[in-house]
């Protein structure tokens, strides 16, 4: 036969057990792990962070482009369809 034994979940308005509190540390062991996070960086090097930033401007500047295009074709022809001249 079928399991009959029901799971209380929120909705069923069952009495769900709490889960237990985490321990709080205090500011000295906030910035001890802040410090061990901080070690585990991977910072990006002078060379990466150029070769980033011009590939990023050369993005913008080809959708620039690509945009430019599109919004002038777009333009041609609304302009052609509504018959306006100019």
């Amino acid at each position: 036969m079928a399991d009959t034994k029901k799971t209380a979940t929120a909705d069923s308005g069952g009495n769900l057990p709490t889960p237990p509190r985490a321990k709080r540390g205090g500011p000295l062991q906030f910035f001890r792990e802040v410090r061990r996070e901080w070690d585990k960086v991977t910072w990006p090097t002078w060379k990466e962070t150029w070769l980033t930033t011009v590939m990023v401007f050369i993005m913008v500047g080809v959708m620039m482009l690509f945009f430019f295009v599109v919004d002038l074709s777009l333009n041609g022809i609304v302009r052609y369809v509504l018959g306006v001249s100019g």
